[in-house]
């Protein structure tokens, strides 16, 4: 699943194709929560995605979610230059970390993707939670080996992994939490809500869930939903990076626009 192939040519601006470009980017920039796109909105490499989104977005999350083909990125797909644009990075970690192979591979492997975007300094890094307590255990003990803060690692609430039985793990190991609402949503996972730690809380995904996994835009997030989003935003410090993790032009642009608006009628702006 390689999200950055290439096709055409996005060198253009966002503006260019949205007129109101510069009015949102303005707008985004003056909510009281930091709101990041995702990497791969274009059909095209990590680094064609970021020059396409400096202006409109203050931050991009970096959407390495293969474990092989991104530790093999080169110059091309990372250019030295991603790191003069007028943007912060943040990392999500692969989807695919070799858990099978033994905690030991998947750190090494994570450790490569940090090592590979270091010159970027990403502040935070999300990480798909292992099984198990002992497999959590020893990944903070070797990212810290290596360096890494346990603060900067956010667990993420997934399909078949609400978080439940690692949130008093995560809290003694100090790490961090990423709320996904559409997973939330999707695998009846609201107490999450009421049960996280909120002032670790230090990133929301957001985006209204579709059949099969999909990704939809805000313009889909039936009013339960909405509910949920707002409730959300309330809680979440203003710190927090909101991630809209929508997967194309239109809708990340629609879903930034509609995420204004709502902050704004829920006072949130």
């Amino acid at each position: 699943m390689n999200h950055h192939t290439s096709a055409g040519n996005p060198a253009f601006s966002a503006g260019h194709s949205y007129p109101s470009y510069r009015r949102l980017g303005a707008e985004l920039k003056g909510l009281s929560r930091r709101v990041a796109a995702p990497s791969c909105v274009l059909p095209d490499t990590v680094g064609a995605n970021c020059r396409f989104l400096e202006g409109l977005f203050p931050e991009v999350g970096l959407c390495l979610f293969e474990t092989a083909s991104c530790l093999a990125y080169g110059d091309h797909d990372l250019p030295p230059a991603l790191a003069d644009l007028d943007l912060a990075y943040h990392v999500h970690l692969p989807l695919d970390l070799p858990w099978d192979l033994g905690t030991d591979a998947a750190a090494q492997a994570a450790l490569g993707i940090a090592q590979r975007t270091a010159f970027l300094a990403p502040s935070l890094y999300v990480l798909h939670p292992p099984k198990t307590r002992q497999e959590l255990e020893r990944f903070c003990h070797l990212w810290q080996d290596a360096g890494r803060r346990c603060d900067d690692l956010l667990l993420e609430n997934i399909e078949g992994n609400d978080l439940a039985a690692l949130l008093d793990a995560a809290k003694n190991l100090g790490l961090s939490l990423c709320l996904d609402l559409g997973h939330m949503l999707s695998y009846e996972q609201q107490f999450l809500a009421r049960a996280a730690e909120w002032e670790r809380v230090r990133m929301l995904h957001v985006y209204a869930p579709g059949n099969g996994s999909r990704h939809q835009a805000l313009t889909a997030l039936d009013p339960d939903g909405q509910a949920l989003l707002r409730d959300l935003l309330r809680r979440s410090a203003p710190q927090t990076t909101v991630t809209l993790e929508v997967f194309g032009e239109q809708g990340l642009f629609d879903s930034a626009s509609l995420l204004a608006q709502w902050m704004d009628q829920w006072n949130l702006a």
